[in-house]
């Protein structure tokens, strides 16, 4: 399980405002599974890309969507 967190692509870094529960949360989950914050974020946002499709543009290109991990 802990493989699929794993950040496997090419990265970036961005800069976000999220809520002050939302990062004391996060940070707990690391802590507790010694996962990196960024492991966790990324696979939330895989998730909820995944079960958002309807936010992306129709024209959206299929060679940049998100690639689920194998």
């Amino acid at each position: 399980m802990r493989d699929d967190y794993k950040i496997l692509g090419p990265i970036e870094k961005i800069q976000l405002e999220v809520e002050s529960e939302v990062v004391a949360a996060l940070q707990a989950m690391s802590v507790n599974t010694q996962l990196t914050a960024s492991e966790i974020a990324n696979t939330a946002f895989k998730r909820f890309i995944t079960s958002h499709k309807d936010f992306l543009p129709a024209d959206y290109s299929k060679s940049l969507r998100i690639k689920k991990p194998a």
